[in-house]
């Protein structure tokens, strides 16, 4: 959010975001945060509610943790008529790696021709690790610390059909 007001003029006046932190429960979080933080102070014509997540605890489990129409319906039912998913295909760790050179700036490396581990969580372990000062990755925690380094351009022209959603509600074109 930060990118786009930054670098672009949404129509949009302002923003809040809500970390609910992981997906469990999700159904009742995101109605009970609204209801009491957001619907009292702002005209629900107005709210456009945008839920960010990771892909790959749905993808493969037989009952997902969180029924996105339950969470819907609830938002619905406060008067919130805007109601938007966006999903990291994976992991936000993925997105992370597409700007390999600013990760690699921040942990003050030399660019790796190959990455070690399995999915992008694990490779964004090995590269912290790799560090001039080794540090620790730790999913959900101090990407605040590194994310000022990565370049949003070139992650989000990768990822642009995922942020689709969120340019729309922001109103924001980029060429």
């Amino acid at each position: 959010m930060k990118f786009y007001f930054q670098n672009y003029n949404p129509k949009i006046k302002g923003y809040k975001v809500f970390n609910v932190k992981g997906i469990s429960r999700f159904e009742t979080k995101v109605a009970t945060k609204l209801k009491y933080e957001v619907v009292p102070k702002h005209d629900v014509s107005n709210i456009k509610v945008i839920c960010c997540y990771d892909s790959d605890v749905f993808e493969l489990a037989q009952k997902p943790p969180t029924n996105w129409q339950i969470v819907k319906k609830k938002v619905n039912e406060l008067g919130i008529s805007s109601f938007s998913e966006v999903k990291a295909i994976r992991m936000i760790e993925d997105w992370f790696l597409k700007d390999l050179k600013g990760l690699c700036q921040y942990l003050k490396i030399e660019e790796p021709k190959r990455l070690d581990g399995k999915d992008g969580l694990e490779k964004i372990k090995t590269l912290f690790k790799k560090g001039k000062t080794p540090k620790i990755y730790q999913k959900g925690s101090y990407s605040h610390k590194f994310i000022p380094s990565l370049n949003f351009l070139t992650i989000r022209s990768s990822v642009k059909s995922e942020l689709s959603t969120i340019e729309t509600a922001l109103g924001v074109t980029i060429k």
